[in-house]
């Protein structure tokens, strides 16, 4: 039976409808409450199938009077967040995607990584959907403009300056030690770098550099020089488009699975991020409701994000003006709302709507994929005579070079999917020389000690990456324990399945084109890439850290110091003691003995 809306009042607001169980299943708003709640009660000829759906779970109606339109949608959206109601269409899980944050607006600014857009004054890079990356740059920028990172409050008058200043990762502003004049041109020289204006930012270096040099400030123009190197290094993808101005380019496709979105951020005439963002709400929608879709999707995105002077889109949307009065107030300047026909907005669009149909492809193939996995299982529990398809499987390999720096990795499958967060490394502890068989030994006896101790979960599956002997060297270890798993190894060879029956010897054939083998092949080869990772990085950190491990005195953070200011091993070596010194940490007993110590080894 419908709510009574008799009452409704003939004013601005937003309404709320419920189902039996007085849950909010949609929030609306209108410019007359009376007029669009009597709407959805009326004949339903004209109504889409996901209206005439909503309307027969609708058992009770709240409305909320607000004083104008722009009020009702500001309120609208708001609610739908709270609400998060069946029938809306709304941002999927409100995932954020990271910015690039520079406080331009504060005194001796900093540069750091945030996962929210305010209105405050900054400027904001981004959203960037590769978090590695965009650490890795910030890390780059740290190198060559020496901004701050900190979230310090600067007062100047701190005595020493933090570890960065010493690996030159910082100009210390904390300390007084560099103007705001001259702190503030650095911090421009990144908002240059970040805009994409690499090209003028490299020709204001030079010049800076040459400037430096003829006034035989040597030291000065070398630090130019080497920013400049790190600068030209860094490769920067640019999409250059017509205007100079700022403008957000908004595509959106439907699809089985919801809406993807698709955002490139435009500013300064340059393309300089983009984001993916699903919306919920929206599945199997035509392009005759996309307009819609738009509407609700920038109404939402908005709310807290700062607004570009123009967004493009490839629909006329309801409520045009509504919104963009609503975003002007928001954020003081006009904001319009086109649909570029031609030139190069329209290909910006269409270079948009492209990245997103390839957004909703992927997710679309997602499900398909977990269908495969749990055929794979289903598979793989019929070829080892398994109770139950391996819900739970652990996969491990061993790395090492002539029986150095060897390494035990671990990777572990949930429901025939990687789950990277559980993914370990071993340091072989117990092992001498070259024995892969008795590194697999120590790695699976610490590994399910351990769990045993904990009182964790065992896995379903043990896959081990080799043959017979590998097999019977963790299976030694799981009787030692006492546990009862089932254990198989894959030897690459001829990719036959080499099992514990009969004494690790029986061997299980399956053909190349069984799902069952494609995913412990998958498993197999995961495990080697992670041991290899990890073998690398430990072998890495030997080879330029063992050289500083024998002088008493001289730590982790030392050790960071000393490379970050000299560069490398063989800068330490050849410095003096004076030079040492300059180092953070460092006394001139210290220096003495790093001297003394590399004299004595002839080096």
């Amino acid at each position: 039976m419908p709510p009574d809306i008799s009452q409704i009042p003939d004013s601005p607001g937003v309404y709320l409808m419920k189902d039996k169980s007085d849950t909010v299943i949609y929030v609306g708003k209108a410019r007359s409450l009376k007029k669009r709640v009597r709407q959805y009660f009326q004949s339903q000829k004209n109504q889409s199938s996901k209206t005439k759906i909503l309307v027969g779970h609708i058992e009770d109606l709240e409305y909320i009077v607000t004083d104008s339109e722009v009020e009702a949608l500001v309120l609208e959206a708001n609610l739908i967040r709270k609400h998060k109601p069946r029938y809306n269409i709304q941002l999927k899980d409100d995932k954020r995607y990271p910015y690039v944050k520079v406080t331009i607006n504060s005194r001796f600014p900093k540069i750091f990584i945030t996962r929210r857009r305010l209105m405050d004054g900054a400027i904001y890079f981004g959203p960037y959907t590769n978090v590695k990356a965009i650490r890795k740059t910030l890390d780059i920028i740290s190198q060559i403009f020496q901004i701050r990172r900190c979230r310090k409050k600067i007062s100047g008058k701190q005595v020493r300056p933090c570890l960065n200043y010493h690996i030159r990762r910082c100009l210390a502003p904390c300390t007084g030690g560099v103007s705001e004049d001259e702190y503030m041109e650095h911090v421009m020289d990144v908002v240059k770098f970040l805009k994409g204006d690499v090209s003028s930012l490299i020709k204001q270096l030079e010049n800076k550099m040459e400037k430096f040099s003829a006034e035989q400030e040597y030291e000065v123009a070398s630090m130019v020089r080497d920013q400049l190197v790190a600068l030209k290094s860094l490769s920067r993808q640019q999409v250059s488009t017509a205007g100079s101005d700022d403008r957000d380019v908004i595509a959106a496709v439907s699809g089985e699975s919801g809406v993807a979105v698709q955002l490139f951020y435009v500013r300064d005439g340059n393309m300089v991020g983009r984001a993916d963002i699903s919306l919920t709400g929206g599945a199997g929608v035509d392009d005759t409701a996309m307009p819609d879709v738009l509407a609700e999707f920038i109404k939402q995105y908005y709310q807290d994000s700062p607004v570009p002077p123009e967004i493009l889109v490839e629909h006329e949307i309801p409520d045009k003006d509504l919104i963009s009065e609503w975003m002007g107030q928001r954020s003081g300047h006009n904001v319009n709302i086109n649909v570029p026909l031609r030139g190069q907005k329209r290909k910006l669009l269409d270079m948009a709507r492209k990245n997103a149909k390839m957004s909703m492809e992927l997710a679309q193939l997602k499900p398909k994929a977990h269908e495969a996995a749990k055929q794979s299982l289903v598979q793989l529990k019929e070829a080892l005579s398994l109770d139950l398809p391996p819900g739970r499987i652990e996969a491990f390999d061993i790395s090492n070079i002539s029986g150095t720096d060897a390494v035990g990795s671990m990777v572990v499958f949930e429901n025939g999917m990687p789950s990277k967060s559980e993914y370990r490394q071993f340091n072989i502890k117990t092992v001498e020389g070259i024995d892969d068989f008795a590194m697999m030994k120590e790695v699976v006896q610490r590994r399910y000690a351990r769990l045993l101790k904990e009182h964790a979960a065992m896995p379903d599956l043990i896959l081990i990456d080799g043959g017979a002997g590998q097999v019977s060297a963790a299976n030694s270890s799981l009787k030692e324990l006492d546990m009862d798993i089932p254990l198989i190894g894959l030897a690459k060879k001829f990719e036959h399945i080499v099992t514990t029956k009969k004494g690790a010897g029986e061997v299980i054939i399956l053909p190349r084109t069984s799902m069952a083998l494609k995913l412990l092949m998958q498993m197999r080869d995961e495990a080697h890439r992670f041991a290899v990772s990890a073998h690398r990085r430990r072998r890495a950190a030997r080879l330029t850290h063992s050289k500083l491990d024998g002088i008493p005195g001289i730590g982790a953070l030392k050790k960071r110091a000393l490379l970050g200011y000299f560069g490398s091993i063989d800068g330490i070596m050849n410095a003096s003691v004076e030079e040492l010194t300059q180092v953070e940490g460092i006394s001139v007993k210290l220096a003495e003995r790093i001297c003394v110590y590399f004299k004595s080894k002839g080096e």
